[in-house]
C-alpha cells in the first residue's frame, strides 16, 4: 500500500516527532484504556458464577429510602410469592473469634446463607463437599467452608485440612471443604474467609426490625428481574397495609446481581474517571494536532509542488491521514503497555472490604476500546492538518518565496483554538483535583462536635448463643469496662451500639403526641444505646439537664438524652428537660422523659451525607445488644491499640476486639480508595499540566522559528529586545487567558459535580481554584517566555542572509 510505506518513510525521516508523538499517545491511550478496564470491572463485568444474568439481588423502597437488607420475618412473606425465582437465598454477614491451641484467637469475616445456596450460585468446592440440607437445622451447623484465600493463609493449603475441628466464638466446628478462588465474588462477600449454615437467632426470627439480611436470588428461564418484583407488588401491598408505620409507600424490584452491587456514589465516580481521563487524552491529541500543522507549514511547498506534478488531492489526504493512524496504532500498541502498569499500580492500591483482590483484567471488550481510541485518536489530530494539505492552492503556495510565512488564517486560527482547548482542559483537571483533595483536608479537620483526635474504637461482636439473656450481656459491659478503665493512660472508656465513624445507627420515628390515623409518624432519629460514661468518653459536652447516673439498672425508669437538633426541633422555645419523647417500638408506644441535652455531632467518616440528624441515646442496660463498640479515651490513643487487645482477651479468651483503631486511622482504612481516587486526579491533572504545558511551548516555539526573518529585520530597524518579547509573549498569553476563562467555568461544573455525589467532600472552592488557576498560569508563562526569549536573540545578519 503506497500511502503505509509512504507514512512509514515519513515518519523514520523525522524521528524527534514521532518519538514526542509516540510517548504522548501511549500516555493518553494508556490511561483512557485503563480507566475503561476499571469502569468495565465496576459496572459491566457479570458476576462469576453460571448463566449470571439471571442472578438477581431482591430490593425494595419506602418513603424513608432504600432498603437492602431484611429481616427474617420479611424474608418469609417474599418466599411466599416468589413463583418467579428457581432459589432464592438468604446471606447474613457475620464475624467470628476463630481459636486454635496455641494461637490468639482472630476476628473473621463469615457468611451465613439458606440451604439453597448452591442452587443459586452453582459452584463447586475446591476440595471436601459442601453442606448436607440437616446441617441447616437448628443447632446442628457446627461447620464451615473456607475461602481459598483464607486456606492457603491460615493452613498453608493443606489438603488434610478437611476434617479438622477448630473454635468458632468457643463452639468446636468442623472444616467440610475449601471453596474455589472464582466463587469469592469479592463485590457481594467482601474479605470472607468462611462459609457456615444459617441458623436464625431467637431475636432475628421475632423482631420484623431486625434487617440484616440479604437475598439473592436465580430467576427461572423466561423470567424478567421486572416482571419478578412486579410478582412481588403483593407482599408490599400487604406490608403496607398491615404495618403503615414501617412500610410507608412499600414497593419491591429485582435487579442484576452485579448492578444491584454498586451504589450511586461509586458509579458516578467511575464515569468521572473515565470521563477525566478522556480530557487527558484530547490534550495530547491537541498537542499533535499543533504538531501535525506545524510540519504541515514546512511542507507546503513539497505538497504544492507534488500537486502540480500530478498527485491527487485524495491521495496528499490519504498520506496525512495513513501517517496519523500508523502513528496513533503503534501508540496505541505503547499504550497497552502503560495500561498494564496502570492497572498493576491500581489493583495494588484499590482495597475491596480493606483488603486486595480488585481485578482490572484486559479482556475482548477493552482490548477492542483500546484499538477504537487508537483509531480515533489518530483520525482527530490528523484529519485537520490532512484536509488543509488536501486544499492547497498550488500556484500560491509556489509563489510564496519567504521562510517567514506562517501560514495561512485557517491554521493559526486552529491552532489557537487547540491551544485554549489544552489549557482549559488541564485547569478543569487541575480544579478537580484541587477541590476534592483540599476538600478532604477540611474535612479532616472540621468540627465534628465530638473529641476525634483523643480517641481509640473497636468493635465487640457478641455470639448471641453464648450471649443469650440480657443479664449475661450486661454482665459482660460491666466487666470489659471496668478493664478498660483500670489500663494505665486511659481516661475514659465506655461501650455503645454505634459510633458516629459513619452514622449512627437504629432509626426510629419519634414524636411528642401520638399520631392521628393516617398522619405522619414523625421525623425518624437515631437511637444510640450507651454505657454512663460515653458523653465524657467521646468528648461529647451536656449543654443542658445531665447524662445518665453511673449505677443505673435495667429496671430503673425510662429516660433518654437527646440531642441539640433534636431539642430545637421539638421544643424550640422551651427547655427539652423533663419533657416526654415518644417512639413506636414492637407495634406499641413507648414514652421516655428526657434528662439531659448534648450537642450534635457528625459523622466523622461519611462523605455523602452532611446534614446534622436527630439523636436519641438511651442506657445500654434497658436495651442490652449483642453488638457493642468499645471507646476509649487517652492523650496517646494510637499507643493503646494492642493493650486494648490483650485486655479484651484477659476478659474472654474468644472475643478479641475487633478493628481496633483511633479515628484517624478509621477514615484513612474506610476512606482507602476515595484517597486513591484523589491521587488518581491529581495525576490525571499534572500530566494534562505537562502536556498543555509542553504543547504551548512548542507551538510559540514554531511561531519563533518561521518568524525569525521578521525579527531579525525589527531588531536591524532599530526595535528593542523587550519589543520582541513582548510581542511573543502577548500571543501566547492572550490564548493561556481564553483557556484560563473556560476553564474556570467547567472546573466549576465539575466541583459541581463531585458535590452532588460527595457533598461533605467536594464543593466550589474559589480558594483552591485560584491556586491551580495560578499555578496554570505561571506554567504557561514560563511555557512562553523561553521561545520569546530565544526570540530577541535573532542575530539580524544571520536571519538576513538566510533571507
Amino acid at each position: 500500500m503506497p500511502s503505509l510505506r509512504f507514512a512509514i518513510r515519513s515518519l523514520i525521516k523525522s524521528p524527534s516527532y514521532t518519538l514526542i508523538a509516540l510517548v504522548t499517545l501511549a500516555l493518553g491511550i494508556g490511561v483512557n484504556t485503563s480507566m475503561f478496564s476499571i469502569v468495565d470491572a465496576l459496572l459491566f463485568r457479570s458476576a462469576p458464577y453460571p448463566e449470571p444474568d439471571n442472578l438477581v439481588q431482591v430490593m425494595a423502597s419506602t418513603r424513608q429510602g432504600d432498603m437492602r437488607n431484611f429481616s427474617d420475618l420479611e424474608i418469609r412473606e417474599i418466599h411466599g410469592q416468589a413463583a418467579a425465582f428457581s432459589s432464592l437465598t438468604t446471606l447474613g454477614h457475620s464475624f467470628y473469634a476463630m481459636a486454635e491451641p496455641g494461637r490468639p484467637a482472630e476476628r473473621l469475616h463469615a457468611v451465613c446463607f439458606s440451604q439453597d445456596m448452591m442452587d443459586t450460585f452453582r459452584t463447586e468446592p475446591l476440595i471436601g463437599r459442601t453442606f448436607s440440607r440437616d446441617e441447616f437445622e437448628p443447632g446442628k451447623n457446627q461447620v464451615i467452608l473456607l475461602s481459598e484465600d483464607f486456606w492457603q493463609s491460615r493452613f498453608g493449603g493443606d489438603r488434610g485440612i478437611i476434617g479438622h475441628t477448630v473454635r468458632l466464638d468457643g463452639e468446636p466446628v468442623t472444616i467440610i471443604g475449601v471453596m474455589p478462588e472464582r466463587f469469592n465474588y469479592r463485590f457481594l462477600w467482601g474479605n470472607v474467609a468462611l462459609w457456615r449454615p444459617l441458623n436464625f437467632t431467637r431475636d432475628q426470627s421475632t423482631i420484623r426490625s431486625y434487617r440484616g439480611f440479604t437475598l439473592i436470588g436465580r430467576l427461572k428461564a423466561n423470567e424478567s428481574p421486572a416482571g419478578a418484583g412486579a410478582q412481588l407488588s403483593s407482599v408490599a401491598v400487604s406490608q403496607e397495609k398491615n404495618f403503615p408505620k414501617d412500610y410507608p409507600g412499600m414497593r419491591y424490584r429485582v435487579v442484576i446481581l452485579h448492578e444491584a452491587l454498586m451504589d450511586d456514589v461509586s458509579r458516578g465516580i467511575s464515569w468521572m474517571l473515565l470521563g477525566l481521563s478522556g480530557f487527558v487524552l484530547l490534550i495530547a491529541c491537541a498537542n499533535l494536532a499543533n504538531l501535525q500543522l506545524a510540519r504541515t507549514t514546512v511542507a507546503m511547498k513539497e505538497f504544492a509542488i507534488r500537486a502540480a506534478l500530478g498527485a491527487s488531492r485524495a491521495r496528499l489526504l490519504a498520506e496525512q491521514l495513513m501517517e496519523c493512524i500508523v502513528l496513533s496504532l503503534a501508540g496505541g500498541i505503547l499504550g497497552f503497555v502503560v495500561t498494564l502498569w496502570v492497572n498493576s499500580l491500581l489493583e495494588n492500591a484499590i482495597l475491596i472490604d480493606g483488603a486486595h483482590g480488585f481485578k482490572a483484567s484486559m479482556n475482548g471488550a477493552v482490548l477492542g476500546v483500546a484499538l477504537l481510541v487508537s483509531l480515533l485518536s489518530g483520525i482527530v489530530f490528523g484529519v485537520v492538518p490532512a484536509f488543509l494539505v488536501s486544499r492547497t492552492d498550488v500556484n500560491t503556495t509556489l509563489k510564496q518565496q519567504s521562510r517567514g510565512s506562517t501560514g495561512g488564517r485557517g491554521q493559526h486560527r486552529m491552532r489557537n483554538a487547540l491551544i485554549i482547548c489544552e489549557v482549559a482542559l488541564a485547569l478543569i483537571l487541575l480544579g478537580g483535583a484541587a477541590v476534592m483533595n483540599r476538600g478532604f483536608q477540611k474535612f479532616l479537620n472540621r468540627e465534628t462536635g465530638w473529641d476525634t483526635s483523643h480517641v481509640l474504637t473497636g468493635v465487640l461482636p457478641m455470639p448471641e448463643v453464648r450471649f443469650d439473656t440480657p443479664e449475661k450481656r450486661i454482665a459482660f459491659y460491666r466487666s470489659i469496662e471496668s478493664k478498660l478503665t483500670s489500663l494505665p493512660g486511659v481516661e475514659k472508656a465506655a461501650l455503645s451500639s454505634s459510633l458516629p465513624l459513619f452514622n449512627y445507627s437504629s432509626d426510629r420515628p419519634v414524636f411528642t403526641d401520638v399520631p392521628a390515623a393516617g398522619q405522619s409518624q414523625g421525623p425518624s432519629a437515631s437511637h444510640v444505646m450507651i454505657t454512663p460514661s460515653y458523653f465524657a468518653a467521646m468528648g461529647i459536652p451536656v449543654l443542658a439537664g445531665h447524662d445518665f447516673p453511673p449505677d443505673i439498672k435495667a429496671g430503673d425508669a425510662q429516660v433518654i438524652v437527646v440531642n441539640e437538633a433534636l431539642a430545637k426541633k421539638f421544643w424550640p422555645h422551651d427547655s427539652a428537660v423533663g419533657k416526654r419523647l415518644g417512639v413506636f417500638e414492637n407495634n406499641q408506644t413507648v414514652w421516655r422523659e428526657v434528662i439531659g441535652v448534648v450537642r450534635d455531632v457528625q459523622s466523622a467518616a461519611n462523605f455523602t451525607n452532611g446534614e446534622t440528624r436527630l439523636q436519641v441515646y438511651r442506657p445500654l442496660v434497658q436495651e442490652p445488644w449483642s453488638y457493642v463498640n468499645l471507646v476509649v479515651r487517652s492523650e496517646s490513643p494510637g499507643a493503646l491499640a494492642d493493650t486494648v487487645r490483650r485486655a479484651v482477651s484477659e476478659v474472654d479468651p474468644d472475643l478479641p476486639a475487633d478493628q481496633v483503631a483511633t479515628v484517624r486511622q478509621f477514615v484513612d482504612r474506610t476512606q482507602h480508595n476515595l484517597i486513591v481516587v484523589g491521587q488518581m486526579l491529581i495525576g490525571f491533572a499534572l500530566l494534562g499540566l505537562a502536556l498543555a504545558a509542553v504543547g504551548l511551548y512548542g507551538v510559540i516555539s514554531n511561531l519563533v522559528a518561521q518568524r525569525t526573518t521578521e525579527f531579525g529585520i525589527r531588531l536591524a530597524l532599530g526595535a528593542q529586545s523587550g519589543d520582541i518579547l513582548g510581542d511573543v509573549l502577548r500571543r501566547g498569553l492572550r490564548l493561556a487567558f481564553i483557556g484560563l476563562a473556560l476553564g474556570l467555568i467547567g472546573a466549576y461544573a465539575l466541583a459541581r459535580f463531585l458535590g452532588s455525589i460527595m457533598p461533605r467532600l467536594a464543593t466550589p472552592d474559589p480558594i483552591a481554584l485560584a491556586e491551580v488557576s495560578l499555578l496554570l498560569f505561571i506554567v504557561t508563562l514560563v511555557a512562553c517566555w523561553l521561545p520569546a526569549r530565544r526570540a530577541t536573540k535573532v542575530d539580524p545578519m544571520v536571519a538576513l542572509r538566510a533571507e
